[in-house]
């Protein structure tokens, strides 16, 4: 079974993964945006960095997060995703073409990619949507107290217009069900038992699917979270 966590940069999908992770002993594959991405921050050195390592930056993710599904169903157990695929290429690339950032060849290109890759076998969908959101306000707030420095310095306007386009992703998303949780309802950092009643909604949707462990300490097969770039 896969959980996928989605949302804004800054919505705490790290943080909500690894407290599920830990609470329902599921194994956890994180995003690969440290040491082991060179493009990230090449792509937050302003607009021209963007221009110029937009496809760089979109296609590392695209092959890591695939490459991580395949490790990932191959080891089989129970997973939970810190950022999903579907992300990747409906929100961040499709909006660094149509903002100008990626040229129609290079657009058309990772489309053609990322079609092909939609039918293999490692990309069934989520059996369930984990959905972080909230206000621009507070999650701007976020990234500029909890973000990387590079985020910090980037232009409100592209977090502005990426909150915009996951409200429309999430709007018309039908792969899989959806469970909302707006971030102004609870704060991890701050009070850890928060996760009690959000794993109480997420056992409602998945009943009888998740593994039986969290009135034991969490059986993990591996000691440390994965991460995409693992995967290479």
């Amino acid at each position: 079974m896969l959980l996928g966590v989605a949302g804004m940069i800054g919505c705490g999908k790290s943080t909500l993964a690894n407290a599920l992770g830990k609470r329902f002993g599921l194994q956890l594959a994180l995003e690969s945006v440290d040491a082991d991405n060179p493009w990230l921050d090449l792509f937050y050195d302003g607009e021209q960095g963007m221009r110029t390592f937009g496809l760089h930056l979109q296609l590392h993710f695209l092959a890591t997060r695939f490459e991580s599904m395949r490790k990932m169903r191959a080891m089989g157990g129970s997973w939970i995703l810190d950022r999903t695929w579907y992300e990747d290429a409906e929100i961040f690339a499709r909006g660094l073409f149509e903002s100008g950032y990626m040229n129609s060849n290079d657009w058309e290109l990772y489309q053609r990619l990322y079609a092909e890759l939609l039918h293999a076998p490692a990309a069934r969908p989520p059996r369930l949507m984990i959905y972080l959101h909230g206000p621009f306000e507070t999650i701007h707030e976020r990234i500029l107290t909890r973000g990387r420095p590079k985020e910090k310095d980037t232009d409100p306007e592209y977090f502005a217009s990426l909150h915009t386009r996951y409200g429309h992703w999430i709007d018309s998303f039908r792969r899989c069900p959806v469970l909302r949780l707006d971030v102004r309802e609870y704060d991890l950092f701050a009070d850890p038992a928060a996760i009690d009643e959000i794993a109480t909604r997420v056992r409602l949707e998945l009943e009888k699917e998740l593994p039986q462990t969290e009135l034991w300490p969490a059986q993990r097969r591996r000691k440390e979270p994965f991460t995409q770039a693992e995967a290479r």
